[in-house]
């Protein structure tokens, strides 16, 4: 019993080395609830629901004191869903609200294309002044989207890929609470056991890197997540 006990102490400690070699704490202290890449800057909504982003060693405070529950980046402009679900634009400064009077709880940009979760969980994209209904109903707890095509997470955790008229569910059978895109397409998920995935060849295939999550972000394959303890590291 001894040797087995041993044996199983040593396995153990490997794993945990092993995950820890891959994934590295970001300096700062950071500690976040929603994460963003944009084009390799790092922006978190914190523990407080304050704005910050990344400079590779500090966390800064965007300006105008903004409070948000989710966040997405194009280009340096942060478009954050505030605490009443409305929707605000970055304005270097401070906040401005958005045309169209959405309401919102998660929010995504496609190279400055806009996709929204509506209050009600239906699927929305953002004409430069107003919410539209994607085709095909549908209702979402969280979106992604890559060159014009939207994938979301429907209400029972399933995935679905958007075709302009409506939606197909990805093969695979993946089961998910988290969504996002990387730079080339690629579809990454916090998985329901928290787990970190990313489809490849019409399956889900397990980070090799281990790790839980709450959040993910992706450029240029690299994965950023929001760990359980709401730390923030780099794949």
């Amino acid at each position: 019993m001894k040797k087995i006990t041993c044996i199983l102490t040593l396995l153990v400690f490997c794993i945990t080395s092993a995950d820890a070699q891959i994934w590295k704490q970001l300096p700062g202290g950071g500690k976040g609830q929603a994460i963003y890449n944009d084009n390799g800057t790092l922006w978190v909504i914190g523990m407080q629901h304050k704005v910050y982003s990344f400079n590779g060693r500090l966390w800064k405070e965007y300006p105008g004191n903004g409070r948000a529950l989710d966040i997405t980046v194009h280009n340096g402009t942060p478009y954050i869903i505030g605490l009443n679900n409305g929707i605000w634009k970055g304005t270097g400064s401070g906040w401005t609200p958005m045309l169209g009077d959405g309401l919102g709880k998660r929010i995504y940009s496609d190279n400055g294309q806009l996709w929204l979760i509506g209050v009600n969980n239906n699927v929305f994209s953002f004409d430069g002044r107003n919410w539209n209904l994607y085709p095909g109903g549908g209702k979402a707890i969280d979106i992604a989207a890559h060159r014009g095509i939207p994938y979301i997470i429907a209400e029972d955790g399933s995935i679905w890929r958007g075709n302009g008229m409506g939606w197909m569910r990805l093969q695979g059978n993946g089961i998910a609470q988290k969504i996002a895109c990387n730079s080339d397409g690629t579809v990454w998920i916090i998985g329901r056991n928290n787990g970190i995935f990313y489809y490849r060849r019409n399956r889900w295939v397990l980070y090799n890197g281990g790790g839980k999550a709450i959040d993910i972000t992706a450029y240029r394959g690299v994965p950023f997540i929001i760990g359980l303890n709401h730390s923030i590291w780099k794949g």
